[in-house]
């Protein structure tokens, strides 16, 4: 179990991370804007997801209760992340495979969340082909790197 929330903290989660084109070619930010911005918004989640559920994997043993807000916290956060860096005006060199890292993202988010309590005792990290992506992209924050 902690196995597992350890790649999910990793992850952070991955994705966090999903980018469309906002706005016009002159409000995009370099490549090296992009990717210090996404790096900062996945690191941000992933002390918010350690924060929300740390407290949870202490000594005891949760509660089918606890686990549920642990993921439920988890799912929240990581989608929210998502949002955040779509939100970002992404080079358009880049536009297509942030795109396709966050759809990838979202969906292993969807997959996590639908495994319910299970999710915990999966050796399967739904987000493993994200940060994948994450990493193709540099956005080592989101990788886990």
């Amino acid at each position: 179990m902690n196995r597992h929330i350890r790649a999910v903290l990793i992850v952070s989660i991955a994705f966090g991370a999903s980018v469309a084109a906002c706005g016009d070619d002159d409000d995009a930010l370099t490549p090296t804007e992009f990717r210090d911005q996404a790096n900062a918004i996945c690191a941000q989640g992933t002390n918010d997801i350690g924060a929300a559920v740390g407290s949870v994997f202490g000594n005891d043993t949760p509660t089918p209760e606890q686990l549920q807000e642990a993921l439920d916290s988890i799912v929240s956060i990581t989608r929210q992340q998502f949002d955040d860096v779509e939100a970002l005006a992404v080079p358009q060199d880049l536009a297509d495979d942030v795109d396709a890292m966050l759809a990838e993202g979202r969906s292993a988010t969807d997959a996590a969340e639908a495994q319910g309590l299970g999710f915990f005792e999966s050796e399967d990290d739904p987000w493993t082909r994200t940060a994948e992506m994450a990493t193709a992209l540099g956005l080592d924050a989101c990788s886990g790197g």
